[in-house]
């Protein structure tokens, strides 16, 4: 069975945080979007895009799905032949994933998958 995944935002790496915001900054004046820089983490614009400061995973950085069901997600693709980066998983106090990346670029873009 099929896991689902949802599109859910798009990181565009930026060489530092004053360029992050920049890039934030015009897509939200661009797209009248929600302008979220106030957090210590990555900025927004929406919940559509981020800029990650100091270039974060990928070429031009990632487009992130998200999945409700992480393990039947990895165990899908790995079925598939799509390799996951194992040791990019980042995890919750019990051990379960709530990110983690496929092993390889599509178009000069990580391909991230949460359970947030």
């Amino acid at each position: 069975m099929k896991p689902e995944f949802t599109m859910q935002h798009i990181g565009i790496n930026g060489k530092d945080r004053q360029e992050a915001v920049e890039i934030v900054t015009l897509f939200s004046s661009i797209f009248d979007l929600e302008l979220r820089t106030e957090k210590k983490g990555s900025p927004f614009a929406g919940a559509c895009i981020e800029a990650m400061a100091g270039n974060g995973p990928g070429t031009h950085g990632h487009i992130a799905f998200y999945t409700p069901d992480m393990e039947a997600a990895i165990k899908y693709l790995e079925d598939k032949g799509v390799p996951v980066d194992h040791g990019s998983a980042k995890r919750n106090e019990d051990g379960s994933i709530y990110v983690i990346y496929l092993q390889n670029e599509i178009a000069g873009f990580a391909i991230q998958l949460i359970n947030k």
